[in-house]
């Protein structure tokens, strides 16, 4: 096998492997005084909050529900209440 042909498989194998790396089940890193946004684009971001800033948005916020899950489906981000994973991450079909 030539070494251009070794190269092309090696970058093939990569991209299949891409996606099942993808899936990972280790927690977030969501930090304090930083803010997690869906814009009105669609596009995520987050953003350092200053003490004033922090104080404004924290009058009316609710803490997430242990249980809830976030998922997008066709841009549109969604969150879904109950058991539907269990402790390695795996989909529990009857969870719901």
């Amino acid at each position: 096998m030539s070494a251009g042909m070794k190269i092309l498989c090696a970058a093939a194998l990569l991209a299949i492997a891409t996606p099942a790396m993808a899936q990972d089940t280790s927690a977030w890193d969501l930090r304090d005084r930083n803010a997690y946004v869906l814009d009105m684009q669609g596009k995520m971001w987050s953003k350092p909050i200053s003490q004033q800033g922090w104080a404004m948005m924290t009058k009316s916020a609710r803490a997430v529900p242990k249980g809830t899950v976030f998922f997008m489906q066709n841009g549109q981000l969604y969150m879904a209440r109950g058991a539907m994973f269990d402790r390695s991450g795996n989909f529990m079909a009857g969870g719901v």
